[in-house]
Parts: C-alpha cells; sequence; structure tokens
C-alpha cells in the first residue's frame, strides 16, 4: 500500500506541483518501485479521463438546447 504522503506527493506530480527536488525524487521512485509507478500511471488515467469529461458536454444535450432555443424563435 502506498503511503498517504506518497499518494499526495503522486498527485502534486501529476499536476506538475511538486517542487523540482522533490520530483527529482519521486522519478528516481517511481524506476524502482513498480507499485508506485501503477499509481503513478492510474493517477494519469484519471486525470486525462477528468479533462475529457469536461471538455465537452454530450450530444443529447446540446441538441435539446438547440431544439429548445428553435422552438422559442417559432413562438416570436
Amino acid at each position: 500500500m502506498i503511503k498517504t504522503s506518497t499518494q499526495n506527493e503522486l498527485i502534486q506530480y501529476v499536476y506538475d506541483e511538486l517542487p523540482e527536488e522533490a520530483c527529482t525524487q519521486l522519478e528516481a521512485a517511481l524506476m524502482q518501485d513498480m507499485e508506485l509507478a501503477e499509481g503513478c500511471s492510474e493517477l494519469l488515467m484519471i486525470q486525462q479521463l477528468l479533462d475529457e469529461a469536461a471538455a465537452a458536454p454530450r450530444k443529447c444535450a446540446v441538441d435539446n438546447i438547440l431544439n429548445y432555443s428553435k422552438s422559442l424563435s417559432l413562438q416570436s
């Protein structure tokens, strides 16, 4: 199990918020510790999924808004 402090460091690393010296130390640890490297990989995948989820609304939501807008313009 990864220690909480290490989990926090991994999150800071993924978001480029870890100080340079700590970043260098963590990268060395990632090369030696497979469990730590897997944890980092999982966080990177989660970050990517979160970025994609926030990037665009679902197509049906856009269609509903456009249809509502069209219905309002027809009523005028």
